[in-house]
């Protein structure tokens, strides 16, 4: 019990050591020291356990209700063990999640803002205690740092952001082309930047498919056959449906689709949505929660193509599930 409580009695301390410090001196103080009894070690103390329980258990049933209490066990975890880079990633992962879909929430705060700071900070954390380089969590980091260089209108944050994701690219082509086009996508459909985001999405497919995929027609086929057989461990996390990402393919194929639409090119738009159909084939289309929106964007498609370039929020980018589209499990 006195492991759980004692970061909250630290972070008070903390708290009134800071504020008496820059009343008195009006100038910042040191950090206090940090007892003899902090696990600094890369072992994991059992509160980063439940926390890590809590945090997919909110995730996989899309419950975006739950992400404040999920956040507090998580912090509680690393207030304990800031060098768990895990908990430290989680905790990033939920200050991503409560910006991408702040659409849920009934009124909108600029406070919101925070969150991608605080995601890209969690991120660099987990990032310098990783036992070993993770270029998943650098895809991540690279686009916060994207995404708070266009809150603080900082053309050099964002540009060494882009930098950091081709390096991320360059390590992990199959997962970061999507997580670096993903970010990309909200950008003005005449930009080269948004068509280098399509390209990645197309690059994509055809790598996990490892074959040339017919642009103007994309077949479930071709374009996933390969991977019934696929045995390489990190194509198979990037291409296909996982226990962490259970609608992996699904969520790909709407958000590849949308983007299609965007571009104006809403006729390949039409088959490339179908594709997510074509993952029932491999691993269960049938529970994915979002089929409904799938058929509307399908149904839609050509009428989506003005309102898509003009409101990003009507993009999978922009929605209330541009993170459930993948992970949700449960129909809430």
């Amino acid at each position: 019990m006195t492991s759980r409580v004692w970061p909250i009695r630290r972070l008070v301390a903390v708290i009134g050591t800071l504020a008496l410090g820059a009343a008195t001196f009006g100038c910042a103080v040191p950090p206090p020291e940090i007892p003899p009894q902090l696990p600094l070690a890369a072992t994991r103390i059992p509160l980063a356990i439940t926390a890590d329980s809590l945090f997919w258990r909110t995730l996989r049933a899309g419950d975006y209700e739950g992400i404040p209490r999920a956040l507090s066990t998580l912090q509680a975890a690393y207030l304990q063990n800031p060098a768990d880079a895990q908990t430290a990633a989680h905790v990033g992962f939920l200050h991503a999640w409560r910006i991408a879909e702040r659409s849920r929430m009934a009124q909108n705060s600029p406070l919101i803002t925070d969150d991608a700071i605080l995601a890209r900070r969690y991120f660099d954390q987990s990032e310098s205690h990783a036992p070993s380089y993770d270029a998943r969590i650098h895809g991540f980091d690279a686009v916060f740092r994207m995404i708070e260089g266009d809150i603080h209108r900082d053309p050099e944050l964002w540009a060494d952001g882009l930098s950091h994701g081709r390096e991320a690219i360059t390590a992990w082509p199959e997962f970061n082309w999507f997580t670096i086009g993903y970010v990309l996508s909200a950008k003005p459909d005449t930009s080269a930047y948004f068509r280098e985001a399509l390209e990645m999405q197309w690059k994509t497919v055809d790598a996990c498919g490892r074959t040339k995929v017919d642009r103007a027609n994309p077949t479930a086929e071709i374009a996933l056959g390969a991977l019934r057989m696929e045995s390489d461990p990190l194509r198979k996390r990037a291409c296909t449906n996982t226990w962490i990402a259970p609608h992996n393919m699904e969520g790909f194929f709407l958000n590849m689709g949308d983007m299609l639409v965007k571009s104006g090119n809403w006729r390949t738009a039409q088959k490339v949505y179908l594709l997510a159909r074509g993952a029932q084939g491999v691993e269960g289309y049938s529970t994915w929660p979002f089929q409904d929106v799938l058929d509307a964007r399908v149904r839609d498609a050509e009428q989506n193509v003005p309102a898509f370039r003009r409101d990003n929020g009507l993009l999978m980018f922009g929605s209330k599930f541009s993170c459930s589209a993948c992970h949700q499990t449960v129909v809430r």
